[in-house]
């Protein structure tokens, strides 16, 4: 038996933590939203993304779809989770913001030197091509606002196949 997986990329400053919370709520009952970066454990990526795969699965064995936000390609890498086999729908949706604004949210949470804002920034500009070469949707979160973006979600998780 195997499940849709629902994922929301997006490298540092995107705006991934702000949203899972909204999407949460205007999706509501039947829908498990997670930001991937909370059960991080002394930066062990790849243990943390199988154990969200893991919980992905059981609450698809449940009847719930999981929405995942997190850098994903990178540092996580679902595709050699173990019960990642389990999901046969993977779609894919990019949030994205420009330079300026990735910036000032990093520069604001703290913690972050120049340099790895630079290289955050430019990792977000490869994965941007990346998703528009590859014809994934892409929400830009510079100023659209966080009840917005949901909605967006909303609507892309909602949308029927075909």
């Amino acid at each position: 038996m195997t499940f849709p997986l629902f994922i929301v990329a997006g490298t540092s400053g995107s705006g991934k933590t702000t949203v899972s919370y909204e999407v949460q709520k205007v999706l509501g009952v039947g829908f498990n939203v997670y930001d991937m970066d909370t059960i991080v454990v002394k930066q062990d990526f790849q243990t943390a993304c199988n154990n969200w795969i893991r919980i992905a699965y059981h609450n698809a064995l449940g009847g719930n779809t999981t929405i995942l936000f997190g850098a994903v390609p990178y540092p996580y890498n679902v595709f050699v989770c173990d019960h990642f086999h389990h999901f046969d729908q993977l779609h894919y949706l990019l949030l994205h913001c420009n330079q300026d604004t990735r910036n000032q949210r990093l520069t604001e949470r703290g913690g972050w030197t120049p340099n790895g804002i630079q290289q955050t920034i430019a990792y977000g500009e490869k994965q941007y091509a990346e998703f528009k070469r590859a014809n994934f949707p892409i929400i830009n979160t510079t100023d659209t606002p966080v009840t917005q973006v949901a909605e967006q979600i909303k609507e892309w998780v909602l949308k029927p196949e075909g």
